[in-house]
């Protein structure tokens, strides 16, 4: 039954399911909202901080790398840094690797424009989030999601803490929620998959969606402990336990599972350095069934790394927080080939979301 709030008149309607059991509103500002929450903390940095713009603007043109050599920038934080930027509407990517300021940075955030607005924004300078941003932008190291004080764990590390595991798991399957039904869709022509390992896959969501449009797909979840405990519990309440099992292991231990002939990586190849992400493409072609998919679902900077904006402030996050940042399908493509798969292609689903699909030789 679906609840209302209201006397009568203009009645909301409170966990409403459109046709198809899809939400009846689209909830992607949700997800910007949420998955954007950093950003403005580096452009402040960028501005008040750096004085970016005005150093880039007497130069006229410059070399993106002589960007990281001026302002002693960590190599994976300039990147996302040049990203957004860019994605932002502040500076555009020239011939050659080079950067030059837009016209609205030009007037508004370069020191002697009548017009400067860098007081405005650097009047923010101080808040914990921007000190954070600072130190993540030139040492690459992880901050705190909570913004406070820890034991010098990352997110990944403190995920043995049952309580802290138990709150990124609810996170990640309510995103999965909605974002799972698309997701299965987006892999109808992949063909005939028999067994898919859904690696580092939290609750087992995306795997319930794939089972559900795949009636004849045996699917496993490879979590490690305490997770590992939580996707089985979850999967039993909502009947899943006899169509996804759980494996407990970690993807960075060793080889892979065999016998699958789907790999999924969904919100996973975010979090990890380019040397990791290279490392588990590298074990998923080992391990899958010749002829096999790999796929990573996720929020993907574009090919030419100048947007979409929601990407690049999602990727501002993943810099804060963890080794890694949202990767561009070029990044991504050109992994995938080093590590021997081929027909690599990207396809949208929603919330901003993408899948990047490749398929490993049968031969």
């Amino acid at each position: 039954m679906v609840s209302q709030i209201g006397d009568g008149v203009g009645k909301v309607d409170v966990g409403g399911v459109g046709s198809g059991g899809r939400p009846l509103v689209d909830p992607v500002s949700l997800f910007r909202l949420r998955e954007g929450v950093y950003a403005t903390d580096l452009l402040i940095v960028a501005i008040a901080e750096l004085d970016l713009f005005t150093w880039v603007g007497r130069r006229g043109r410059v070399c993106v790398v002589e960007v990281g050599e001026e302002f002693r920038l960590d190599p994976r934080a300039l990147d996302v840094l040049i990203t957004y930027v860019v994605a932002v509407g502040l500076m555009e990517r020239c011939p050659g690797g080079e950067v030059r300021l837009t016209p609205l940075a030009a007037e508004y955030l370069v020191a002697g424009s009548r017009w400067d607005m860098r007081a405005y924004f650097g009047s923010l300078s101080e808040r914990p989030g921007c000190v954070e941003m600072l130190a993540a932008l030139r040492t690459g190291e992880t901050a705190s999601w909570s913004s406070s004080p820890g034991d010098g764990r990352d997110w990944s590390d403190r995920l043995v803490d049952p309580g802290w595991a138990g709150r990124v798991v609810a996170a990640m399957d309510s995103r999965g929620q909605f974002l799972a039904g698309e997701f299965a869709a987006a892999l109808d022509g992949l063909g005939d998959v028999r067994r898919s390992l859904d690696i580092g896959g939290d609750s087992g969501v995306y795997s319930c969606a794939l089972v559900d449009r795949r009636p004849g797909l045996r699917a496993s979840v490879l979590e490690r402990s305490p997770v590992d405990r939580m996707a089985r519990q979850l999967l039993a309440e909502r009947g899943y336990a006899g169509r996804v099992d759980v494996i407990t292991g970690d993807m960075f231990s060793g080889p892979l599972p065999g016998g699958f002939d789907l790999h999924v990586y969904s919100h996973v190849l975010h979090d990890w350095s380019e040397e990791q992400v290279r490392g588990l493409l590298t074990a998923s072609f080992a391990a899958l069934e010749p002829g096999g998919w790999v796929v990573d679902h996720d929020v993907h900077i574009n090919a030419d790394k100048t947007g979409p904006l929601p990407a690049a402030e999602y990727s501002v996050m993943m810099m804060h927080g963890t080794r890694g940042k949202c990767w561009a399908v070029s990044e991504l493509g050109e992994m995938l080939a080093e590590s021997g798969f081929v027909s690599v292609r990207c396809e949208e689903t929603t919330g901003d979301r993408s899948v990047v699909v490749a398929r490993k030789p049968a031969g």
